[in-house]
């Protein structure tokens, strides 16, 4: 079998190809496929691995990577879920928007906001081109109602 001159370069390489992927292929998991690849080519630096050390070495890092670094880079790199929730610029409530259909509860109507179009629900009859005060926001609905 034939021995590779530079195991770390061709190791280093294939982590550059996963970190190219990552940004092709959604999910923020090739990263951390990447990071593994580097890590093993550090350790051939060190040590003189044979290609199935190499390779099992590269699955394990992968492993441990990809289960016990995943949800703590994904936080810094992505952002908190929760976090992402309250930055929403509808969280905070109180903004005026105007009404482009009709609400008749239980039916919905629609509203514009912020140059969108957006579902919209109320505990009251609203006629198209009122202007409303959000109240909160579910998703793609927002619930409105009247200004005093």
């Amino acid at each position: 079998m034939m021995e590779i001159a530079y195991p770390g370069l061709m190791w280093l390489s294939i982590g550059i190809t996963f970190f190219v992927l990552e940004m092709a292929v959604p999910g923020f998991v090739l990263f951390f496929f990447g990071l593994a690849a580097w890590l093993t080519a550090l350790g051939c630096y060190f040590f003189p691995w044979s290609v199935n050390t190499q390779l099992g070495v590269f699955l394990v890092l992968s492993l441990v990577c990809l289960f016990g670094l995943r949800g703590i880079v994904k936080k810094v790199f992505i952002g908190d879920k929760k976090d992402e929730e309250l930055d929403s610029i509808l969280a905070s409530g109180g903004e005026k928007c105007e009404v482009t259909v009709s609400i008749k509860p239980p039916a919905e109507g629609q509203v514009k906001f912020a140059g969108t179009f957006w579902r919209a629900e109320a505990n009251e009859e609203i006629e198209e081109g009122e202007v409303v005060e959000i109240v909160e926001q579910k998703d793609l609905l927002i619930t409105v109602m009247k200004l005093s």
